[in-house]
């Protein structure tokens, strides 16, 4: 169950932007005007979608460390010391 999770997790967050970019540069470099005006909109959606998981990742990965501060924080006013790394 967890590896295909994480293989549809691959899927969207590296592939489907990847995919639609490349098509997006191809309808750049063969397409006529209008085709080329599609092809810019998907590269800019590809890159949109690519910042937007990035910034879902750095968001819960802040929230992971202040977690462990806080779980840090605790020890200290429970031992009266800052934990060691294995300690927590």
């Amino acid at each position: 169950m967890v590896k295909d999770d994480r293989i549809q997790l691959l899927l969207v967050r590296v592939t489907l932007p990847v995919t639609v970019f490349v098509v997006g540069l191809i309808l750049v470099i063969l397409g006529g005007e209008v085709v080329q005006g599609a092809g810019i909109f998907l590269i800019g959606s590809a890159v949109l979608g690519a910042l937007a998981n990035a910034y879902m990742r750095l968001g819960l990965q802040s929230n992971a460390d202040r977690e462990r501060e806080e779980a840090r924080r605790q020890f200290l006013e429970e031992h009266g010391r800052w934990p060691r790394r294995d300690e927590i």
